[in-house]
């Protein structure tokens, strides 16, 4: 007897306004921006993810996704909130990650900075879905957390 699979599970929006989207999927939060970084959707991201990963008994990550296009230095407010999320990380969270699918210098110099900012911590900053699929799986012990999940995830949360 054939039986069917559950279609993947999607991303489940949390919060969108004009310069980015918070979304979960399966135990990734996803920050995606849609344009420049901001101290505001850094600091509500943070707000998100200490409710949504007390439900996380096993810990979750944290993923920043960086728009493909336009990819500049964050300013110096957003790079304040950001230390703040660094300083003060949620008792359940596993580990974060940077995703700069851009690329050239300003991409390159982006990469720096967000490797920068992970004082203390193995740098998580990666190019494409499949190496933080890759990574998030392990981190998570989750092998249905895949390369094509991932991405589907992040194009819903983009899309909406």
């Amino acid at each position: 007897m054939i039986t069917a699979r559950p279609p993947p599970m999607t991303a489940e929006l949390l919060e969108r306004t004009d310069g980015y989207v918070v979304a979960v999927w399966r135990r990734l939060m996803l920050l995606v921006w849609q344009d420049k970084a901001s101290a505001a959707g850094i600091d509500r991201s943070r707000e998100h993810f200490a409710r949504w990963s007390a439900s996380q008994p096993d810990g979750a990550v944290f993923v920043v996704v960086l728009p493909r296009h336009l990819t500049g230095p964050p300013d110096e407010e957003s790079r304040a909130a950001m230390q703040r999320a660094v300083r003060s990380p949620s008792r359940h969270l596993r580990g974060t990650a940077t995703l700069v699918e851009s690329e050239g210098f300003i991409a390159s110099s982006v990469r720096s900075i967000m490797m920068a900012l992970t004082t203390g911590r193995a740098p998580n900053v990666f190019r494409t879905t499949g190496e933080l699929a890759t990574w998030a799986a392990t981190l998570l012990k989750d092998p249905e957390l895949t390369a094509v999940g991932l991405a589907e995830a992040i194009r819903v949360a983009r899309e909406g």
